[in-house]
């Protein structure tokens, strides 16, 4: 009788634990996004330290629709070319929006790009640093080849296609 009880109790215990455990390890698989606030000498050592590889940078925020139309393909992208070319995301939400919106954005978006949300003091440092010529509109998209050199500066939004083309130009 007493090894009867204790089977039965082993049993339940083991059937929470793979529950449990079980429930744990599902939600480590779902797809982490992770977001770090950076500010312009962050980026600044971003850009030096990308030298040796290509650099695509996606400049976007949640409230922008072109933005967030764009991103998707921005995310297939970097499925598709991720061992070439560096994708970085950088948001310029305001840091209050980070976990209200931001975060929820790229977990929906899937997105494994690394993902930046900028603080930033002065804009003007932000936007020369990235393009003299850029005047700080959404969604914007610079790429550099491994030199560290801009080859693209795409403003506004852009098509798979057109983000392809130029990411395959630093690539190949």
């Amino acid at each position: 009788m007493i090894f009867r009880f204790s089977i039965s109790r082993l049993f339940v215990l083991k059937f929470l634990l793979i529950f449990i455990f079980g429930l744990e390890i599902f939600a480590q698989s779902e797809t982490e996004s992770k977001i770090e606030i950076i500010d312009v000498s962050d980026l600044k050592l971003l850009l030096e330290e990308g030298k040796g590889s290509a650099i695509l940078i996606n400049v976007w925020a949640t409230w922008c629709e072109p933005c967030r139309e764009e991103f998707p393909d921005l995310v297939a992208l970097s499925e598709k070319y991720k061992k070439n070319i560096r994708f970085i995301s950088i948001s310029v939400d305001d840091v209050a929006d980070l976990e209200s919106k931001v975060v929820p954005f790229l977990k929906n978006q899937n997105s494994q790009l690394e993902n930046y949300l900028l603080k930033v003091i002065e804009p003007e440092d932000f936007i020369n640093l990235l393009d003299k010529d850029w005047s700080g509109a959404v969604p914007a998209t610079f790429i550099y080849d491994k030199y560290g050199k801009q080859t693209e500066a795409l403003i506004g939004k852009q098509s798979f296609e057109v983000f392809e083309t130029a990411i395959k130009k630093v690539i190949d």
